[in-house]
Parts: C-alpha cells; sequence; structure tokens
C-alpha cells in the first residue's frame, strides 16, 4: 500500500500568488518555501529575475511562515520588508522563510532566496504585525 503525501495548503492565498504563479513547497511550524519559476515577463532589461519579483515572493514566504507560527484566524501584515539582493538571480528560484521570533502581535522572520543553482542572490528580514479581531 503507498500512502501519498497530500500537497501542502496555502493559509492565505490572495489572486496575486495565483499571477505571479507561486508554488507552495512546504510550509508550517514558523517555515515555509515557495518557488517561483522564470517567465520572460519577469526579467529586468538584462534578463534575470527583476528585483521587485524577488521582492514579491520573499514576501509571500514569510507571511505564510508568520501565518503558520500563529493560531488559525488573525490575519498579518508587513510592517517592514529588508532586502539585500547578493547576486544576480537566474533562472528559477526558491524562497526558504523562518520565523526568528514571534509575540503576541509582532513577528519577526528571516529568508534567503537561491536560484537554479543553489546559488544565495537575496537575504531578507522582515517585521509582521498580527491583526487580531476586536470584539
Amino acid at each position: 500500500m503507498t500512502i501519498k503525501a497530500s500537497p501542502p495548503q496555502w493559509l492565505s492565498s490572495p489572486p496575486f500568488y495565483q499571477h505571479l504563479g507561486l508554488q507552495l513547497e512546504s510550509i508550517g511550524q514558523g517555515q515555509s518555501a515557495i518557488r517561483l519559476a522564470f517567465a520572460p515577463h519577469f526579467g529586468n532589461s538584462r534578463g534575470e529575475m527583476h528585483g521587485g519579483v524577488v521582492a514579491a515572493l520573499v514576501d509571500a514566504s514569510m507571511s505564510q511562515a508568520v501565518r503558520s507560527s500563529i493560531e488559525i484566524g488573525p490575519s498579518v501584515a508587513t510592517i517592514s520588508l529588508n532586502l539585500n539582493y547578493m547576486a544576480l538571480s537566474r533562472g528559477d528560484l526558491l524562497c526558504c522563510a523562518q520565523v526568528i521570533k514571534g509575540g503576541k502581535s509582532l513577528v519577526f522572520v528571516e529568508a534567503t532566496v537561491t536560484d537554479e543553482s543553489k546559488q544565495s542572490v537575496c537575504h531578507a528580514t522582515a517585521t509582521y504585525r498580527v491583526l487580531r479581531q476586536r470584539t
């Protein structure tokens, strides 16, 4: 008997994620990994992945990591996002994010983006606010 693992499930899936073609590879316990396949319309004038597309991938991966670290229900909002581009981004990208400190209202996250040759191309840190519904 073969047991097939179910694919990971997005904890929030705005239409923008589908527009970009983001693929959720893993999620849970304050971590996430999201893949983005290169497409010509994501390229900059030199043909590498545009930095704004990399930033969108990073924000999506970090917000999913945050959502996986809190109880279901609250929304999250990006307060600050700091990206350090370390190399040209060529081909498909993988962003791995993890919560480094969580609290009741603020969560701190970091992420690394690697390209198809496994080279680190971006390191990011961010702060997210947990938005709880008022009762």
